[in-house]
């Protein structure tokens, strides 16, 4: 077996590690400059979280399939893998009214890229168009909730206080540390992902669906997991829905400025229709109750087996076909 197929494990690895080093330092720099707590989780936490999306992106350009591939298949996966396992382990109690803007800009996300996905092909021009979209959700976020208390970050006091005790220096440099790795990690995994796809005759997009989408979807599903075991039901919430706000927005954005991708067939009947199913199923909900129960994870966990499930059934589902 060929030694590339190793990037795949080292790949996830490297990957993990660099988002979890890069969420930290960004944050505790955040917080010693100052920065509203509020907005440090909205922007720091969630591009962090994305931040293997964005880097797998960027270095994905000779296989644009995988770009696709990697951030419906990320998103699919955040709903039914994160939300579910999580919901599974603790009911995930969230009050539909505090989160009405960020659950409406999720949905908006996956429809603005759908649409744009109808012109057959994702370029310059729909990339410059989503990273606005990005702005306008971060500048509109930042005037809705600019009020919000320092309280509201759900932070111990003694973890704010050695947060801003920290030096920057060393924020600096665990966000340069993350970065590093998040990009030799992206580039080992994808070097073993199409190993993987040519020594079985996969197609890139099944593995950037599949393989590349869960692996990069892995500081996410960590992230819900502790936060459910330990009862901190708005982070599980917030941490999905804005990464997947900013999987939309900036890593397919970034990716396809850089390069032409185009939208296959089934791409369009099938694989958005299922992220804007995974969209709508945690929007309803959450706004039926405030909470999604176990039973109600077990059924996301439910559709994203049935969706791999489908993939496996009908191969072409995952075939290039214009």
């Amino acid at each position: 077996m060929s030694w590339i197929l190793l990037g795949i494990p080292v790949g996830i690895v490297l990957l993990y590690l660099g988002s979890e080093w890069m969420v930290d330092g960004a944050k505790k720099m955040a917080i010693r400059l100052g920065v509203t707590p509020f907005m440090v989780g909205l922007t720091v936490v969630a591009l962090g979280s994305s931040s293997p999306e964005v880097i797998t992106s960027l270095v994905s350009s000779n296989n644009p399939q995988i770009i696709v591939g990697n951030i419906v298949g990320s998103n699919i996966a955040n709903v039914g893998l994160a939300i579910g396992l999580a919901a599974v382990i603790s009911p995930i109690v969230c009050r539909f009214a505090g989160i009405r803007f960020e659950i409406a800009s999720m949905l908006a996300a996956v429809l603005i890229v759908s649409l744009l996905a109808l012109t057959g092909t994702l370029g310059y021009v729909e990339g410059a168009v989503l990273v606005t979209a990005l702005f306008i959700f971060i500048y509109l976020t930042y005037k809705l909730k600019r009020g919000a208390a320092a309280g509201d970050s759900g932070e111990e006091p003694s973890e704010k206080e050695e947060s801003a005790k920290t030096p920057l220096w060393k924020c600096a440099a665990l966000v340069a540390a993350g970065m590093i790795f998040l990009y030799f990690g992206a580039r080992a995994f994808i070097e073993g992902a199409v190993e993987l796809a040519g020594i079985f005759g996969v197609s890139d997009l099944m593995i950037g669906l599949i393989v590349v989408a869960v692996g990069v979807s892995l500081p996410e599903l960590c992230i819900c997991v502790v936060a459910a075991y330990r009862k901190e039901n708005e982070i599980v919430v917030s941490n999905i829905v804005g990464s997947v706000v900013f999987n939309c927005f900036f890593a397919l954005g970034v990716g396809v400025i850089y390069t032409t991708v185009e939208v296959t067939h089934y791409t369009m009947v099938f694989h958005l229709p299922v992220m804007i199913l995974m969209a709508a199923l945690l929007a309803l909900m959450i706004k039926a109750g405030s909470r999604i129960t176990r039973w109600e994870g077990a059924a996301l966990i439910c559709v994203y087996s049935s969706y791999i499930m489908l993939m496996g059934i009908f191969p072409e589902l995952t075939q290039g076909l214009i």
